[in-house]
């Protein structure tokens, strides 16, 4: 040896926190202190406790959230709980944001920030799932097409015992699956917008019987004609076991886990699988159902961009299905549309992402989508809005390395993934894009450069040079077609509406069906007001929705004679517009056209001297017309002109009327 000179540094003592005493429970009574915040997705939170539970309170989905279709928010975690292993937890949760219903739930044996399992709830995607984080990267475990209702209390329960998980929301049991990877840790509560929490407890269970089916989860679609059932329990006394059920009659008990029967040779439809633990005397001491297990159905994955996700579309009403619940998008119509008149089970899981090109779906995103979906069996695509507004070449003509960053090249590679993974893929022409940006539109959207030398190339890339895809809807010839401009079924200039969602529904529905294609829903045609701007739209809407192009103001009240109308929401700021002709559109069939008028207004236009009271009216929030009466007239097919809010005759009217066209 030599010698030299040795400097000690001091070492940093980590202590561990003390374990804690079961059971927890946190009323917030106290405040906050028992807790630590998290901002996982760099934007700053806002938690506090208000009105004795704990709330918060900004919107913080990042922009960065979809890296690996992984969401990413805010969280705050139970900060000594950091060495439980197996108890239960609950918590009662609402969901506060308004409009884009994005994720709310809990996290559970949370070690940091890279490790952790999370169950969210988002219905802007229409999704629970269940996942985990570990060494920085998703895992999902579990995942259904249904989020929350609006303004719904959720009560969820996660039951942790050694490597099973079982979660139970509002005394449902949803998702059960066995995996190691975290065997301690504390819980957390997770959002990426304005949430309330209260009544967390933390505790160990009574030693009680639980059953939950990890297979088939109810409300999903199997694509061959077999059930898997699986069943994850506790407590089972001995000599007892899980009794498998199939539709009340064809029973199998297993006595020894893991708890399985595979029931074979269904027919198609819908199924009831039930999972029920009995002791050796056969008594039952716990069960679960689960219903509508869709059996030799089709199960779509649709990828894309927000034109898929569903941006744009206010019109919750027909997100709802027996399988699917979501806020937005053509996923559940389609779904309906599919089921309806196919005879077999269908789901389409909303897997678009708002401001996605072809390059990131194509290579950061489909890992983790097909990872959520191998079971699933189709694919629909439809990207390349975003892919114009960045100037992606088309690549049309290139091979091999040539074609690398262009639209072609990423959508090859898309559609190359999917195939060899088993699904059959489709892939639409994409929409025009109504303008660059900002809400004023092309003066001819048919000649903009980013759709002749964009859209349109993309195009003809998907139409003849795309190999392994079979072809989708064309999109773009619907609503900028020959003699044809839909900006009407548009919520702004990239976007459709909800009535434009309805629509591409029924587009890919006949893609899908060209034997038995159904009618596309009933529009305006030709919808053009007196003035260019702010561009008069048509659309469905429902109470909450705002109703003027130009103006806040909510419908907080509607009639039922106008369900499925039309709406054409027009400007308020053209409430002293006294043209004859200020809304023209026409028709394909017989219609009955509302017009809701100022209660307040002292006379009518002249124009409406033919239109006849209904006794009906609209309730709203606008401070100057709160209350809209209803005047109807029946048309034949054809042109319709609807003269100005004050044209010659009218007094007194504050704001600008309102119009619904119901189809007779």
């Amino acid at each position: 040896g030599g010698t030299g000179n040795i400097t000690l540094a001091a070492a940093s003592l980590v202590v561990p926190p003390p374990p804690v005493t079961l059971p927890v429970t946190e009323n917030f009574s106290s405040g906050m202190g028992n807790w630590t915040i998290v901002n996982d997705s760099g934007t700053a939170s806002s938690w506090a406790v208000v009105s004795g539970a704990l709330r918060q309170e900004n919107r913080v989905e990042s922009v960065n959230a979809f890296d690996q279709s992984s969401h990413k928010g805010t969280y705050a975690y139970y900060t000594a709980g950091t060495s439980l292993s197996n108890y239960r937890f609950s918590t009662d949760a609402i969901f506060l944001g308004a409009g884009l219903a994005d994720d709310i739930g809990i996290m559970f044996r949370y070690q940091n920030n890279n490790n952790y399992y999370r169950l969210s709830m988002n219905s802007r995607f229409g999704f629970t799932r269940l996942e985990k984080k570990t060494g920085g990267v998703f895992t999902p475990l579990a995942v259904n097409a249904r989020g929350y209702n609006s303004g719904e209390l959720l009560r969820f329960t996660i039951d942790l015992n050694g490597s099973s998980i079982q979660v139970t929301v509002n005394d449902d049991p949803l998702f059960a699956v066995n995996d190691s990877s975290l065997s301690t840790g504390t819980v957390a509560l997770y959002t990426q917008d304005k949430a309330s929490f209260d009544n967390v407890v933390i505790h160990i269970p009574e030693n009680t019987a639980t059953v939950t089916l990890a297979t088939p989860l109810a409300r999903d679609v199997i694509v061959d004609n077999a059930i898997n059932a699986t069943a994850i329990s506790t407590n089972i006394p001995g000599g007892g076991g899980v009794e498998f059920l199939l539709d009340s009659v064809t029973s199998i008990l297993d006595n020894a886990a893991p708890y399985s029967n595979t029931f074979s040779g269904l027919i198609t439809g819908d199924h009831t699988v039930e999972a029920i633990v009995r002791d050796a005397g056969n008594v039952e001491l716990a069960r679960d159902t689960n219903t509508l297990v869709g059996v030799g159905g089709d199960s779509y994955i649709a990828a894309g961009d927000s034109i898929t996700n569903g941006s744009g579309d206010n019109y919750a009403t027909d997100n709802l299905s027996s399988r699917m619940l979501g806020f937005q998008g053509y996923e559940t119509n389609l779904s309906v549309l599919l089921e309806g008149n196919q005879g077999k089970p269908v789901i389409v899981y909303n897997e678009g992402i708002g401001g996605d090109e072809s390059v990131d779906t194509a290579f950061n995103r489909i890992g983790s989508i097909l990872a959520r979906h191998s079971n699933s069996n189709k694919a629909l695509v439809m990207l390349g809005t975003n892919d114009a507004l960045a100037l992606v070449p088309s690549g049309s003509g290139c091979t091999g390395t040539a074609c690398n960053g262009t639209y072609k090249g990423n959508m090859q590679s898309l559609i190359n993934t999917m195939t060899a993974a088993g699904k059959t893929v489709y892939t639409a022409l994409p929409p025009p894009v109504f303008g660059s940006g900002g809400p004023i539109p092309f003066a001819d959207p048919a000649t903009a450069t980013l759709n002749t030398n964009y859209i349109s190339a993309y195009n003809s890339v998907v139409l003849s040079e795309l190999t392994g895809r079979q072809l989708g809807p064309d999109l773009y010839s619907y609503f900028l077609g020959a003699g044809q401009n839909r900006f009407s079924l548009f919520s702004d200039v990239w976007h459709p509406n909800a009535l434009g969602y309805t629509a591409i529904a029924a587009l890919w529905y006949n893609t899908l069906n060209p034997a038995t294609p159904a009618a596309l829903p009933f529009v305006l045609d030709s919808l053009v007001p007196s003035t260019t701007t702010p561009y008069v739209k048509q659309n469905l809407l429902e109470t909450g929705d705002t109703y003027y192009v130009d103006a806040a103001y909510i419908l907080t009240a509607i009639p039922a004679a106008l369900n499925n109308g039309r709406w054409i929401m027009a400007a308020n700021g053209d409430t002293g517009n006294t043209s004859a002709s200020y809304i023209n559109f026409s028709t394909d069939r017989p219609v009955t056209v509302y017009i809701a008028y100022d209660g307040g207004a002292a006379a009518l236009p002249g124009w409406m001297s033919t239109f006849t009271s209904t006794g009906l009216t609209l309730s709203t929030t606008d401070p100057f017309s709160p209350t809209l009466n209803l005047y109807s007239q029946s048309f034949s097919a054809g042109p319709v002109t609807l003269g100005g809010n004050s044209a010659a005759g009218s007094s007194g009217a504050d704001s600008h009327y309102v119009v619904i066209v119901v189809a007779n």
